[in-house]
C-alpha cells in the first residue's frame, strides 16, 4: 500500500518537470490530466499499471525495455481537453461532454467513455436540511446557489436563522458546468460561493461544515460516512437513476486523445477500460463502462 500511494504521489509531484520539455521523459512516459472526478481512478490505475509493468515491454512486447512512466494531474476538465488540443497532455480526463468548438479545436480525435457519474446536492448530515429536506426542484437549487436564499430560515421558516454557506467548484470543472448548463442557465452563482479546486477539496470542506450546502460528485457522496445527498426534481441521485437516464445531473467520464494514441498511451487506456481498472471506476462509487452503455 505505501509504495502505491508513494507512486501516485510521485507520479502527480513531477508532472510539471516531465511535460515541462525533457524530450526523453516524454518519448517514455504518458501524461494525462484534467478532471479531479477522475483524478483518484487514473492515479490508482497508474499505480497498478507501473506496479505491474516495471518496462514497457512487459506490457506489450512491440514497446521498447523503457521503464514504465505514467504522470497524473488534476485541474478540472477545461485543463483535460485543453491539454489535449495543446498536447501538454496525451490523454484528457473530462468529467462532462466535449463542446463543439472545444471538439473543433482537436480535430480528429478519440474519446473513450471510461464510466458515468452524476453531480449531487449534499450537505453534512448534521446540517439543518438533512432532517428537514428529501430533495429539492430546480429552481429551488438555482436560488439556492445564486444566493437567493441567504439563511436556512429562508428556504423553510422552521429552520433556523442561520446563513447558508456555499462550497462550488472552479469555472473550468465538469461539475461547476453542468451545474450551469442545467441548473443555473442564466443565473450567476452567488459571489459570496467559496470555489475549491478539486472534487477532493470540496468533499473534506464540504464534511467539515455543518452549515455548508454543494455540489458533488455522487461517487464522493456514496462513500462519505458524513454527508446526505438530496434528490433533484423528485429523482435521487444514484447510480440506478444515471444508468436509467433519469437523473438530469448524469454525465460521462471521458479520456480524450487528440489524433490517434500512442502505443503507450493505448495500452494504458486499454488497462483503464480492462478488468482492473474498471473495478476501480465501481470502487470510487461510480459507473461502470458496462453498466453505463446500457
Amino acid at each position: 500500500m505505501y509504495a502505491k500511494s508513494f507512486l501516485m504521489a510521485l507520479a502527480i509531484a513531477i508532472f510539471a518537470a516531465f511535460s515541462a520539455g525533457n524530450g526523453r521523459a516524454e518519448d517514455e512516459s504518458v501524461r494525462c490530466g484534467g478532471s479531479t472526478t477522475l483524478l483518484p481512478v487514473m492515479a490508482q490505475a497508474a499505480s497498478d499499471f507501473m506496479e505491474k509493468y516495471g518496462t514497457w515491454n512487459k506490457a506489450d512486447a512491440s514497446l521498447p525495455e523503457q521503464e514504465t512512466l505514467i504522470f497524473v494531474t488534476g485541474g478540472g476538465s477545461g485543463f483535460g481537453v485543453r491539454g489535449a488540443i495543446n498536447g501538454s497532455v496525451h490523454i484528457g480526463m473530462a468529467s462532462r461532454d466535449l463542446k463543439a468548438k472545444e471538439a473543433e479545436k482537436l480535430g480528429e480525435h478519440k474519446t473513450f467513455l471510461v464510466g458515468k457519474d452524476c453531480v449531487a446536492i449534499a450537505v453534512n448530515k448534521d446540517n439543518p436540511l438533512a432532517r428537514k429536506k428529501t430533495g429539492f426542484t430546480s429552481e429551488e437549487a438555482a436560488k439556492l446557489f445564486a444566493g437567493e436564499y441567504k439563511t436556512y430560515k429562508d428556504l423553510d421558516p422552521e429552520l433556523p436563522e442561520t446563513e447558508i454557506v456555499l462550497f462550488v467548484r472552479d469555472a473550468g470543472a465538469g461539475a461547476a458546468e453542468i451545474m450551469k448548463d442545467v441548473i443555473m442557465k442564466d443565473r450567476p452563482v452567488s459571489d459570496k460561493a467559496m470555489q475549491l479546486p478539486s472534487q477532493g477539496a470540496l468533499l473534506k470542506k464540504l464534511e467539515e461544515n455543518v452549515n455548508a450546502v454543494a455540489y458533488i460528485s455522487s461517487g464522493l457522496v456514496n462513500q462519505s460516512e458524513k454527508l446526505k445527498a438530496f434528490e433533484l426534481d423528485g429523482v435521487a441521485p444514484t447510480n440506478a437513476n444515471v444508468i436509467n437516464g433519469t437523473y438530469k445531473l448524469s454525465r460521462p467520464l471521458l479520456l480524450l486523445v487528440k489524433g490517434e494514441p500512442s502505443a503507450k498511451a493505448k495500452k494504458f487506456i486499454e488497462f483503464i477500460l480492462g478488468d482492473a481498472g474498471q473495478k476501480l471506476v465501481s470502487k470510487q462509487g461510480y459507473v461502470a463502462v458496462k453498466d453505463a452503455e446500457q
